[in-house]
């Protein structure tokens, strides 16, 4: 399950909306969305490219937002 606030807060930090780290990453909004609320998982390789746009480079802090 995926760490909703932190993930949200890591974008806000970062200076971006969801809506640009969505087109950044590939995917629509709704989808990015949908992923950060669990309502759909987020696949190996957009876990990987929203951790390089939000510059997250620490494997124990993906785990904690990705994996719960």
């Amino acid at each position: 399950m995926v760490d909703t606030q932190k993930l949200k807060g890591l974008i806000v930090s970062a200076g971006k909306t969801q809506k640009e780290v969505a087109k950044e990453a590939g995917m629509s909004t709704n989808t990015l969305s949908n992923k950060i609320n669990g309502t759909r998982e987020f696949t190996v390789g957009e876990v990987i490219k929203i951790c390089d746009i939000l510059h997250i480079t620490d494997n124990a802090e993906k785990a904690q937002i990705f994996l719960g």
